[in-house]
């Protein structure tokens, strides 16, 4: 990832961004280059998605798989459910182990949803609903909530065609954006905090320099994938393939592909 454009603004929404969209294409213009990307991989921020949207109508909104799966943990935490979905040895959870083994099918499942083509979202999660339950008043919130945020087709907040990464899979895309939000996080630790605007712009033109120095670097190799993400593409290849040949039903390889990617609750 090389960032190319720094953008100052006071504020974050859906007019501004598509403000800056237009800012970008007027500069790309003068210089011959016309932007028309295919495919944008973000958060579940709603006013970049419109705003992308309505600049570039042909654009694919890809939703950054981490986020999909960090909202579901913290929706666990939310409802108290965490001890049924995580395993634990400490005597104190009392927990039956086949209901633990049931609870966690059903939450892995929900992970898996954003992994399985998404022909088969629906259905899954209503097999999973009836199969996999875990018997707490709260397991039904959770299946509410996911429901209506992510996989009703006719009136979910997200619709599964942006939260589901499954064709990132097979074309060998990224199904994340922590490479961006790694980005920031490094960018932050290079300014003080409320810099004068000499400053932050004479930091910022250093910054780029060095970008530009890392864009011709690049140029001189092919990049080598991280291991541990290859492996877990790999693997979901293989799950998705026994899928087509029928050796999986569309839960068994929900469940699957949930705990191949290996989510946990990250706490910032």
């Amino acid at each position: 990832m090389i960032p190319c454009i720094y953008c100052l603004t006071t504020k974050k929404d859906e007019e501004v961004y598509i403000k800056i969209l237009h800012h970008i294409q007027a500069i790309g213009e003068k210089q011959g280059i016309y932007f028309n990307p295919l495919r944008l991989t973000c958060d579940f921020e709603i006013s970049t998605m419109n705003a992308f949207t309505k600049v570039f109508p042909m654009i694919h909104i890809a939703n950054c798989f981490f986020h999909y799966s960090q909202s579901l943990w913290r929706k666990v935490q939310e409802l108290g459910l965490t001890r049924y979905v995580k395993y634990s040895t400490s005597s104190k959870d009392k927990t039956p182990t086949e209901d633990k083994k049931k609870a966690n099918q059903w939450f892995l499942s929900a992970i898996g949803l954003a992994l399985i083509p998404p022909n088969i979202i629906e259905n899954t999660w209503t097999m999973a609903m009836d199969e996999s339950t875990p018997d707490h008043h709260s397991s039904i919130k959770f299946n509410d909530y996911l429901v209506s945020t992510y996989v009703d087709s006719s009136s979910s907040r997200f619709h599964f065609n942006t939260w589901n990464v499954n064709d990132a899979i097979v074309n060998n895309m990224p199904r994340m954006n922590n490479h961006v939000e790694g980005y920031n996080n490094i960018l932050g630790t290079l300014f003080p905090i409320h810099p004068h605007t000499y400053r932050f712009i004479e930091l910022l033109r250093d910054e780029h320099l060095f970008q530009q120095h890392q864009a011709e670097q690049s140029k001189c190799f092919v990049p080598r994938g991280h291991k541990s993400s290859d492996d877990i593409t790999a693997e979901l290849l293989s799950l998705l393939k026994k899928y087509k040949k029928g050796e999986l039903d569309g839960l068994q390889l929900s469940i699957q592909c949930g705990k191949a990617v290996k989510t946990k609750l990250v706490i910032k």
